[in-house]
């Protein structure tokens, strides 16, 4: 591409999961919900009139943020900034505070939009590898860098670092931490009281996964006020429809429809949990509305994969990239979904 930026060449960008078209696919490829999103959310939609549609949204998101502020137990409004999804913070993450050639650090494996962002922008994404139970070495305490994306739960593992060692290198990483915490609704705990405790630390959320909205397009970001001012620099003036702003305002004012929601994908995960071990699959414990199942067996993962897609109409995520190869990330769907994800592999596997 004779027009394109330089930098550029040799970024292929990221690569979603498969969203099929034709019905009667049970999907647990892409970790959305299985369960709807607040009625309130629907009631906000609704109400909604035309002259909505032809003025500016709030530029700041401001009922949105002094709602998360609240249910965070944050001072304020301006400790938060609301985002075209979380993956938009990411990337202006970067913008507000890596200059192109800085180190940015990631655990392995790892969200991989991290690696396209830093592609993107110039800059050096250094890898620290996970041990054998998917959690930091002791090296990674003492590393420095510019940034460091440091994803809990992680994905695709569904490990979530003990949060007094997520503590401990916050306190001493001379950078900005980023805590991407967009399964934490699954999660047995939170950092998101980190950001009044240090002023280098930025904690994210997704309403995508708990609150059933990855339709929509919603993010948040918190921390300290100057850190929060070098986002309202960068962002688009308008980064948040009208729309958008009114469904995860509604969303995240039940709070009890999104923990009943995310009490029952907890517990169907456990259960899916037990089933794919007496498979024989290797499952860590995961802190997630995801597995990931490793399969060192035959027929292949890439291979029961690929039958369940095609004979079982099943739709699961595999990853062609190192340590991940023999393993399926699989989505925590309904009871009645994981019962036939179940029932095919064991199909398969006969």
């Amino acid at each position: 591409m004779r027009f394109g930026r330089k930098i550029y060449e040799s970024v292929e960008g990221y690569t979603p999961g498969e969203q099929p078209r034709e019905p009667g696919i049970i999907k647990l490829n892409t970790n959305e919900n299985p369960y709807p999103p607040s009625p309130r959310v629907i009631e906000a939609l609704q109400a909604l009139t035309a002259d909505r549609a032809r003025r500016y949204p709030d530029p700041l998101a401001s009922a949105l943020c002094r709602a998360c502020a609240g249910v965070y137990n944050l001072p304020g409004e301006d400790w938060l900034v609301a985002g075209n999804g979380m993956d938009e913070l990411l990337a202006l993450a970067l913008r507000a505070f890596v200059d192109p050639g800085d180190t940015v650090l990631a655990l392995y494996p790892t969200y991989t939009l991290y690696e396209v962002l830093c592609q993107i922008h110039d800059c050096r994404l250094q890898y620290i590898e996970l041990n054998d139970e998917w959690l930091p070495p002791e090296s990674f305490y003492k590393e420095k860098g510019r940034l460091c994306f440091l994803t809990r739960p992680n994905a695709p593992t569904g490990v979530a670092m003990p949060r007094a060692d997520v503590e401990r290198f916050c306190a001493q990483f001379p950078g900005i931490v980023v805590i991407d915490e967009a399964y934490v609704d699954f999660c047995d705990d939170h950092c998101m009281d980190f950001p009044q405790r240090f002023d280098n630390v930025i904690v994210m959320r997704t309403f995508s996964k708990s609150y059933s909205l990855a339709g929509m397009r919603i993010g948040i970001a918190a921390a300290q006020p100057p850190l929060i001012r070098e986002f309202m620099k960068i962002k688009d003036s308008y980064n948040m429809n009208a729309w958008s702003q009114a469904a995860a305002l509604a969303a995240v004012e039940d709070q009890a429809y999104m923990r009943s929601c995310a009490a029952k994908v907890r517990a169907t995960r456990e259960r899916l949990r037990e089933a794919l071990i007496g498979l024989g699959f290797r499952v860590p414990p995961a802190q997630t509305n995801f597995l990931l199942a490793r399969w060192e067996g035959s027929p292949s993962a890439s291979a029961i994969f690929e039958k369940l897609r095609r004979e079982h109409r099943i739709l699961v995520r595999y990853f062609n990239y190192r340590r991940l190869d023999t393993a399926l990330r699989i989505t925590i769907g309904t009871d009645e979904e994981c019962d036939a994800l179940v029932d095919a592999l064991s199909a398969i596997l006969r």
